[in-house]
């Protein structure tokens, strides 16, 4: 049983090498571009996870913070004319003071009342860039509405390999600073009032305060992937703020296992790479989306990381109730230990 943590980073280590090497077998620049997408959307997914896995507060507005980030870079940098870095800054900042705010409107609310809450939030977000032309300036551009508003770059065209490892290398560092966020004390309150508020709350626990608290971390970490996705491709648009992207994330965490970190990551990772490596239809994808989160509910409502544990577990106690070998003596009339 004690190598089961040595076992899990193990893998985790040979996948990451892996990733490392990927661009060495000279793929082609589109899958490249998918992978690096794809990093972006899983580190998302988590942020998810610190949400709706680790605290229990199911959302459905979580491309909120994300397209909040992405906006606040493409307004900054091109109709303000801020340095990227700091626009980037000043984006994660928005995205962890947005999440606060969802936090404090949804922290006396449970259940699906958080889900509609968080639901009604976004849509409201994406109607409002979805309908919202204005121009740049004298004689400029019309930005806004579908179209969205462009990112000024340093770069021209970025090349496909310093994003592809740019983004991997964010992915792994994230997903990190999100381990040690659940694992910390205040992760495990955010596990207590996930699995019992009233029994928190009679703790002496502030159950909304640590709610707040969860909303903000993990929009925080959305709002970093929305900051780099934009950055990657260099338009922030109203899809940035869709349904379909926080329905995305649940999927993802609920595939891959809900308040495991770890699980929604390489969910995201293989099913965006999957579904988007074949070029589907996006309403292809949808549909997709939705039949593997209702085979995952129905059949493996831990997701994959819950399975896996599971199965682990029942064969842990297969071993320990093989009853010990008998002592006797062999044919030699020699002892046996």
């Amino acid at each position: 049983m004690n190598n089961a943590a040595p076992f899990r980073g193990g893998w985790l280590a040979a996948g990451i090498g892996l990733l490392l090497l990927f661009p060495l077998s000279s793929p082609d620049a589109f899958f490249l571009d998918v992978f690096t997408t794809g990093f972006l959307l899983a580190a998302f997914a988590a942020s998810w996870d610190v949400v709706g896995g680790l605290s229990g507060q199911i959302t459905l507005g979580h491309a909120l913070p994300f397209g909040a980030a992405a906006y606040a870079c493409a307004v900054l940098t091109t109709l303000a004319g801020w340095p990227l870095p700091l626009a980037v800054a000043a984006a994660v900042l928005l995205a962890v003071a947005v999440g606060a705010g969802i936090g404090a409107l949804s922290a006396p609310l449970a259940g699906p009342f958080v889900a509609l809450l968080t639901l009604a939030l976004g849509e409201i977000a994406h109607e409002v860039a979805v309908g919202h032309t204005f121009f740049s300036g004298t004689g400029g551009y019309a930005w806004g509405g579908e179209g969205g508003i462009p990112v000024a770059l340093p770069w021209r065209d970025a090349p496909p390999f310093p994003s592809y490892y740019a983004a991997l290398g964010f992915l792994c560092l994230a997903s990190f600073g999100m381990l040690r966020f659940s694992r910390s004390g205040m992760g495990l309150i955010l596990r207590a009032v996930a699995g019992s508020p009233v029994t928190a709350q009679a703790s002496g626990i502030p159950i909304a305060r640590f709610k707040r608290l969860a909303f903000a971390v993990g929009s925080g970490f959305a709002g970093a992937a929305g900051a780099g996705f934009v950055v990657h491709v260099g338009r922030a648009t109203a899809a940035d703020l869709s349904l379909e992207l926080s329905f995305q994330a649940a999927t993802f965490a609920a595939v891959g296992g809900r308040g495991t970190i770890v699980g929604p990551v390489v969910a995201a990772l293989v099913l965006h790479v999957l579904f988007q490596g074949l070029s589907l239809h996006p309403s292809a994808r949808v549909l997709l989306y939705a039949l593997t989160l209702l085979v995952a509910l129905r059949f493996f409502p831990g997701g994959v990381v819950g399975t896996a544990r599971y199965l682990a577990s029942r064969l842990g106690r297969r071993e320990g109730a093989r009853p010990p070998r008998r002592r006797g003596r062999n044919r030699n009339g020699e002892g046996t230990p």
